[in-house]
């Protein structure tokens, strides 16, 4: 492009230079012809030859100056590369005008050198050039002043030696006001010029400024595509820095689709030469996705052919994005399933899209310019503090249902998102989103009421009482009021299911729903839990005295004869009551308990109901406890066989021993029967379990004892569940069998006296039967049970054991001491043996002997002891002289 800007004005300093070279040479060789000698023809060629190179390098040095400069192309600005700087610049005044005499003086010592020669004339040919050169350099005013100058030292050239002016002819003073009138007129050419050329400038630094200052790209092509000028806008779009975007193709800065297409239209462009304005989209090598909206035309060369093209390139990626944006955003809007409406700042419909025409009924423009009715608190005593719109003024959104109707009057319900658009603190209009829920709602209620609610019946069921319960108990946390949970179950439902039918059976139920829901209050709840199985939850229960008249209208109710098939059905409900706070608990727990207590109410005989005790209930949860405790110590092996040594008084004997049981708890300690064999007898299978280890345990420690040489009696109490149990006797027999070893009379059996009498025919039967394996009786504790003498006749037993109660006292009561004599006097009446316990001091046993009781047992003489102990106490038996001088006193 440099090339191109350069040409014209070399081709102008070319063919100057040519001119004034010619001109010069002709007019210099026609001064050389006038001179005649040789030396003056040397001087003169000499000083031709001189301001030859000085006129011609002026030339040269002003005209290398108006070319434009080779600047690089990465730098230079494009009017810089298009815009030919043919003219020179203005000078300052003082520089042309000492120019102007320099000039002058020149010619003035040419002429000096000459004077001889042309006889005091000087050559005009001479005086052009100071004029000519001062115009050229200096302009307007300062070229009219150095013209002015250069004309008076010419006209001092012409003054003789003498002084006189050497102008002798017209035509002599004619060509001297030539001389100045042609200066004047070259001043003001070249000024004219100059300020020519200034206004260009002054434009082309404008439109420099404007094309560099832009940030659209701005282009020239050549006809084969390259890019040959360019700001540097068009570089950036691309990534490059201007050097490489220069003599670039587009198939060198785009990917090959981009470049295909902005070639077919700047062919199309080129081909008609008429401008074109489209959108292309780029794809540069760093992969960037552009889209700019090009202008484009033709340049035309000196004949009219089109050499390239120009244009004018803008980056509209971002705005393209925004108006795709806009198209999804209006697709949404139109297609959407849910309705979309736009309220201006005074909630007026300004637009909607076809789903609020669908789902209100209203055409668009019968909602345009009216506001959502629905939006607006349409109650008297509406809180006008929660409508939607103050907590959209307040929040910026909102959403919720609200309650609306279509324009055929149908009512529906909405789910309702409204949403403001602000521009910084202010609100331009409001957004509202919503859709028909209704048949959400419709299933959701369904589905509340399958979830909620009795089928049969329509009461609710066990997941609603449970809410309510915990709401009803939520209140009476906040008050001093009281509620009950009922638990109803009828009484004979079952026949009437077996001989009705289950159709009548259920036909009862909805009879009985109906009936008691005409007797609760407000408040109250009736549910259906299952089968024949209801509840009630009783709320604001002042005292039980309200509870009870409730349910004795319950039971009216339920009470009620209900003609089913025309057949009349009667039934009645045992009914558990649990009062709230008394059974301070959590609801779970009170319908818990509130069933227990229905079961002791059927128990007690059905149409009636039971109040559930806690104090009871602890007792019970306490006794399950130790029972769990037990389960897991014999599961252990934690329970041990202590023994108490029974002697005969009148000889000091130890004829037997008495297994005690005993708990060796690993946290307590050594635990006494009185502690844990309650809890053990009130389940019969442990008992059972328990009777049987023990019996097994005294025989084995038996067995080994008369292995030893040691010859002594064992007793062991039993339950009345283990006697009576139908596999005792042969039981007992195994076992019996697996210590062959064992006299069978060395093993003796206590059982209570209570016991004995519960069942007495029984009792004797079994008795007689272990009495034929040779085993023997003892009736323990007697004289506490209060049986009669038949019965005592009639009980296969051999030992009498007087109750320990009364033995420890007859030393001071005498009442005891009638009952040991009394039972003593029995004995011998019936040839029973009798033995004492609860023998604790020696006088007891002094007494015992004079009333006639020689055997004894008690923890003056022995207190229980492990097995391994009993040898080492009978050898200190023996020692003991105290007890020893019963013997033989």
């Amino acid at each position: 492009m440099v090339k191109l800007s350069r040409t014209p004005f070399i081709r102008l300093v070319t063919l100057t230079y040519c001119l004034l070279a010619l001109g010069w040479i002709f007019l210099s060789d026609n001064l050389l012809a006038l001179f005649a000698d040789r030396d003056a023809i040397l001087r003169a060629s000499s000083w031709k030859g001189g301001l030859f190179v000085l006129a011609t390098s002026t030339l040269l040095y002003f005209a290398l100056r108006a070319v434009p400069p080779p600047q690089a192309e990465g730098t230079a600005s494009l009017l810089d590369r298009l815009t030919l700087r043919s003219l020179p610049g203005r000078r300052r005044g003082c520089f042309v005008c000492l120019f102007a005499l320099a000039i002058t003086l020149a010619t003035l010592g040419l002429r000096q050198s000459l004077s001889g020669v042309l006889d005091g004339r000087p050559l005009l040919i001479l005086f052009i050039l100071p004029v000519a050169l001062s115009a050229l350099l200096g302009g307007l005013l300062p070229g009219l002043l150095a013209t002015l100058g250069a004309a008076l030292g010419v006209a001092l050239l012409f003054l003789a030696p003498a002084g006189e002016l050497a102008v002798d002819s017209q035509a002599e003073r004619l060509q001297l006001y030539f001389f100045v009138l042609t200066g004047a007129a070259l001043s003001v050419i070249i000024e004219l010029l100059k300020r020519a050329r200034e206004g260009l400038d002054f434009n082309r630094r404008l439109l420099d400024a404007i094309v560099s200052g832009t940030s659209d790209a701005i282009f020239v092509k050549d006809r084969d595509g390259r890019y040959v000028l360019a700001n540097q806008a068009a570089a950036d779009f691309v990534g490059r820095s201007l050097d490489e975007f220069i003599g670039k193709s587009d198939r060198q800065l785009f990917s090959a689709a981009t470049a295909e297409l902005i070639a077919r239209h700047d062919e199309e462009v080129i081909r008609t030469g008429q401008p074109r304005t489209c959108d292309e989209q780029a794809e540069t090598e760093q992969g960037r996705q552009l889209v700019f909206s090009v202008s484009k035309g033709a340049l035309l060369d000196e004949s009219g052919a089109v050499s390239g093209l120009f244009g004018i390139a803008r980056d509209i990626t971002e705005r393209k994005s925004i108006e795709l944006a806009q198209q999804e955003a209006a697709t949404v809007f139109e297609s959407s399933y849910e309705a979309i409406m736009v309220l201006d700042t005074a909630r007026r419909i300004v637009r909607v899209n076809p789903a609020f025409v669908r789902i209100t009924g209203y055409s668009a423009a019968e909602a345009l310019g009216q506001p959502p009715l629905w939006l607006d608190a349409e109650e008297p005593d509406a809180d006008l503090d929660t409508t939607p719109w103050t907590v959209l003024q307040e929040q910026g959104f909102w959403s919720g249902e609200v309650c609306s109707r279509r324009k055929n009057g149908e009512r529906y319900t909405q789910l309702l998102s409204l949403s403001s658009v602000r521009d910084g603190d202010t609100v331009q209009h409001y957004i509202g989103l919503f859709s028909d829920i209704s048949q959400l709602k419709n299933h959701q209620a369904e589905l509340d009421r399958v979830a909620h609610y009795d089928p049969l019946t329509g009461t609710p069921n066990r997941r609603l009482l449970a809410d309510r319960l915990e709401q009803a108990i939520a209140r009476c946390a906040r008050t001093t009021q009281s509620l009950a949970v009922c638990m109803l179950d009828l009484d004979g439902f079952r026949q009437v299911n077996e001989q009705h039918g289950h159709s009548a059976g259920d036909a009862l139920l909805r009879a009985v729903a109906n009936n008691l829901k005409t007797v609760l209050r407000t408040g109250d709840t009736l549910a259906r839990l299952g089968g024949d199985e209801f509840a009630l939850l009783l709320a604001n229960i002042n005292s039980p005295e309200d509870c009870s008249n409730i349910l004795a209208r319950v039971q009216a109710a339920i009470g009620t004869p209900v003609v089913v098939a025309g057949t009349p059905l009667r039934t009645s409900a045992s009914i558990g009551v649990s009062l709230y706070p008394d059974d301070n608990v959590d609801g779970d727990t009170l319908l818990r308990h509130a069933d227990q207590a229905m079961f002791l109410a059927k128990e007690a005989g059905k149409n009636c109901y039971h109040l559930f005790d806690p104090e009871s209930h602890r007792k019970a949860q306490g006794h399950r406890l130790h029972l769990e405790q037990l389960r897991i110590a014999f599961e252990r092996g934690e329970f041990v066989l202590h023994y108490q040594p029974k002697v005969d008084l009148a000889d000091g004997r130890v004829f037997g021993v008495e297994a005690l049981i005993r708990w060796q708890d690993p946290g307590r300690g050594l635990v006494p029967p009185g502690e844990f064999l309650p809890y053990i007898a009130s389940v019969e299978a442990m008992e059972r379990a328990l009777g049987e280890w023990v019996l097994d345990t005294a025989l084995a420690q038996l067995d080994q004892w008369l292995s030893s040489g040691l010859q002594i009696d064992v007793s062991v109490n039993i339950s009345a569940h283990q006697l009576m149990h139908a596999d005792f006797v042969d039981s007992l027999d195994r076992l019996l069998c697996r210590y062959p070893g064992i006299p069978r009379a060395r093993l003796e059996l206590e059982i209570l006296e209570t016991a004995a009498i519960a069942d007495m025919p029984r009792a004797i039967a079994v008795m007689q039967r272990c009495a034929q394996l040779g085993i023997r009786f003892a009736l323990d504790d007697f004289g506490t049970g209060y049986s009669s003498l038949t019965y005592l006749r009639k009980l296969p037993v051999d030992t009498l054991k007087i109750d320990q109660s009364f033995v420890r006292d007859m030393l001071v009561d005498p009442d005891d001491r009638a009952i040991v004599d009394g039972v003593i006097r029995l004995a011998a009446a019936f040839n029973r043996h009798v033995i004492a316990e609860g023998v604790e001091t020696l006088e007891h046993g002094q007494a015992l002997q004079r009333l006639g009781c020689r055997l004894a047992q008690g923890y003056g003489i022995a207190r229980p002891m492990p097995a391994e102990q009993l040898p080492v106490w009978l050898q200190d038996w023996q020692q003991r002289a105290v007890w020893r001088s019963l013997a033989v006193s």
